[in-house]
């Protein structure tokens, strides 16, 4: 029985460190002016003012509720909260381990330390409901050159905590990234174009 145990634990902790292994991989980082490539857009028009209200039209359009806009800088802020299924596969792993490790403890002092499982158990429970998304954009809109329009986007994803399945729109993010995979940038800004087209431009 002790052996079934040791062997189930050795393997639960294999499991721990190979998936931290797999997710440690660096991710390739994008330099500065690969990133500002990726958010920025050259429309062509002069109308700047006519660009910016159809950027307003646009975030309205894919669930963001405007926060602060700034007509004379051509400023527009806006923010998106929705719920989504996301899991730290690490952090997972290593409550994992920690459940096995205090469950193994359990079993050999014939259910003393029992208690010690609860917060691991917890977190685990945690980690696999969804997550509060909070996206922060901000949108730059100026004139370029004579004839053009110039529009920067940069959009800003927060993941945050919760507890027992409840999110904290106030809680710590457990993870901040700026979003710059290509095709997020490039819908937006086809959006964005056809919002011009509608308005005649």
């Amino acid at each position: 029985m002790m052996k079934k145990f040791v062997t189930i634990f050795l393997t639960l902790i294999f499991f721990a460190f190979s998936t931290n292994c797999v997710f440690a991989k660096r991710v390739k980082s994008l330099s500065q002016l690969e990133r500002r490539e990726i958010e920025t857009h050259f429309f062509d028009t002069s109308d700047t003012p006519r660009v910016m209200k159809a950027a307003i039209n646009t975030l309205q359009d894919s669930g963001f509720v405007i926060q602060e806009i700034e007509p004379e800088l051509g400023y527009i802020r806006a923010q998106k909260t929705y719920k989504k299924r996301f899991i730290n596969k690490a952090r997972l792993a290593g409550q994992s381990f920690m459940l096995a490790l205090y469950t193994t403890m359990t079993v050999f002092s014939y259910g003393s330390t029992a208690y010690y499982m609860t917060d691991p158990a917890r977190k685990i429970s945690n980690e696999v409901h969804d997550k509060t998304i909070v996206v922060d954009s901000n949108v730059n809109v100026e004139p370029f050159g004579k004839n053009k329009t110039k529009v920067r986007l940069v959009f800003v994803q927060k993941v945050l905590l919760n507890a027992d399945g409840y999110s904290y729109v106030k809680a710590a993010p457990t993870r901040v990234l700026r979003v710059y995979q290509p095709q997020v940038y490039q819908e937006f800004f086809a959006q964005l174009d056809k919002s011009l087209f509608y308005e005649g431009i």
